[in-house]
């Protein structure tokens, strides 16, 4: 199944775009004003850009690779159980992480009032949790540092 413009008000409800388990493989649009977002799955690899709106977004479940640019507003994510290799900046509001059973071989910046972490399953080169969120943020600039210096 494929969502378009011309047949996406059959899954809005509200300011909610809910298309769970329908076998969908493309998205090709999302409106603005959309503020939650449920695709868990489904057989989608890719998403559309995602509008300012959007405070959840489930995605988990599916086949993507790689995740489009986040909105600042965005709450919680959940995209565990995709071939995900990393993660696109997340937004400082963000409480909610779920990244766990992907490919990511590392995490971006994570905010520091997360509230849920989960990101295990993965290729990770050492074990994230809420208790080291600073030390790994920490590490994150180092790296970034010594890119620049180091050229």
């Amino acid at each position: 199944m494929h969502i378009t413009k011309e047949n996406i008000h059959k899954f809005i409800k509200d300011k909610k775009l809910l298309f769970y388990n329908k076998g969908v493989t493309k998205i090709d649009y999302i409106p603005e004003g959309i503020t939650d977002i449920e695709c868990w799955n489904n057989e989608l690899t890719s998403l559309p850009l995602l509008p300012d709106s959007l405070m959840y977004l489930d995605c988990s479940g599916n086949k993507l690779t790689k995740l489009p640019i986040l909105p600042e507003n965005l709450e919680h994510l959940n995209c565990y159980d995709n071939k995900l290799t990393e993660l696109p900046k997340l937004p400082d509001v963000l409480r909610s992480l779920e990244c766990d059973e992907n490919e990511l071989t590392s995490l971006p910046k994570l905010p520091e009032f997360l509230i849920h972490l989960y990101c295990s399953h993965n290729n990770l080169p050492y074990e994230i949790t809420l208790d080291n969120i600073k030390e790994h943020n920490s590490l994150l600039k180092r790296k970034q540092i010594l890119n620049r210096i180091c050229v």
